[in-house]
């Protein structure tokens, strides 16, 4: 008896690209509720969104494909990513404030982030791209926050900002993530460093303050 083929991760990331990058929005989606339905969302954000998105940048930075084609796949993925987020909020549990550095962009691994969060019974405010350190501590100031999670992709994006986020780490627990979370500059910052990819991350921020992890098997429909 012949064993049924599964899709692989590199599949579904070629049905992304073949969809997505020929503006086929409809056929991106549907390309996404398979992903979703058939790996969980654990699982599709890291092996397949957040790699997709990840080479999305490499071929526009290698010029095969435009920047239309860029924005537009960011686009669909950003809008599904927004569903997921609104559809695993809480009106319990802690509460964390999640927020990409000043001049930071790439907001893509902290919404995975916030969205695994949620899905371990967090609650989340998102606050994402660009945000200036001021907003970001008048915000934890009204909300009290559980924990902080700042994102950047250049360690000196923390760096420069290493004041103002010692500060707010005498209030609450900071988290730094992204690819310029470093040892040296969460020390720096007064803040700790989140490894590995977005949803080890928030599994980590989960287990650091002791919660209880609940089970995520069962997949959330988008």
């Amino acid at each position: 008896m012949t064993t049924p083929h599964r899709t692989t991760p590199g599949e579904w990331r070629d049905g992304l690209e073949e969809t997505l990058e020929s503006f086929d929005e409809t056929g991106g989606h549907r390309v996404l509720s398979r992903v979703f339905d058939e790996l969980g969302v654990e699982d599709a954000l890291s092996l397949v969104v957040l790699p997709y998105l990840h080479d999305v940048g490499e071929r526009w930075s290698a010029g095969s494909i435009g920047v239309a084609q860029e924005h537009f796949a960011s686009h669909v993925l950003r809008s599904r990513l927004f569903v997921l987020m609104e559809a695993e909020e809480h009106s319990d549990g802690p509460l964390a404030v999640l927020a990409c550095m000043p001049g930071e962009h790439h907001e893509f691994g902290l919404m995975a982030t916030a969205i695994v969060l949620s899905r371990l019974g967090w609650r989340s405010s998102y606050l994402g791209a660009n945000t200036p350190t001021a907003e970001l501590a008048r915000t934890c100031r009204m909300l009290r926050p559980a924990a902080v999670v700042v994102a950047a992709h250049r360690s000196t994006a923390f760096a420069a900002h290493a004041p103002a986020l010692r500060r707010l780490a005498g209030s609450t627990t900071v988290h730094l993530a992204a690819q310029g979370a470093t040892d040296e500059v969460a020390e720096l910052c007064g803040a700790s460093r989140l490894d590995g990819d977005p949803v080890w991350a928030a599994r980590a921020l989960h287990e650091a303050h002791g919660r209880p992890a609940p089970d995520l098997a069962e997949p959330t429909a988008v």
